[in-house]
């Protein structure tokens, strides 16, 4: 049984509004992705188990540090994963800003279920 665990894609979210992460947690979980979730980013690069995630997915709108520098602090890391920012408040700035930080994936708030689980699953090879 262990080792399906460590077979499952890992998914690192990312997300302060507590019901969204939540969802996300369960939409996933049920898609058979392995996910850690974190209300900050500050508590996701305090534990050393995110480096292990073949995704990112994270809010680039969160208190004390931005799901942009986030992933900056990741890369600096060693975290080669494939990353998704969700926001519901995205202008072309933060748009530019993000993907010159290397998210692949783009979703805006509210998204299909559909599209995240496709991003996902293409990220970490299951598409």
């Amino acid at each position: 049984m262990a080792s399906q665990r460590a077979l499952r894609p890992q998914v690192l979210i990312v997300e302060d509004d507590t019901p969204v992460r939540r969802s996300l947690q369960l939409l996933l979980a049920a898609h058979g992705y392995a996910v850690r979730a974190y209300a900050s980013a500050a508590q996701a690069l305090a534990d050393p188990t995110p480096s292990q995630s073949d995704r990112l997915i994270a809010d680039p709108v969160m208190d004390e540090i931005d799901g942009v520098a986030l992933l900056g602090s990741l890369r600096e890391k060693g975290w080669d994963g494939s990353a998704i920012l969700i926001s519901g408040h995205l202008d072309d700035e933060r748009t530019k800003q993000a993907e010159a930080a290397g998210f692949e994936t783009i979703l805006h708030k509210p998204f299909a279920d559909g599209l995240l689980i496709e991003a996902v699953a293409k990220a970490v090879g299951d598409a």
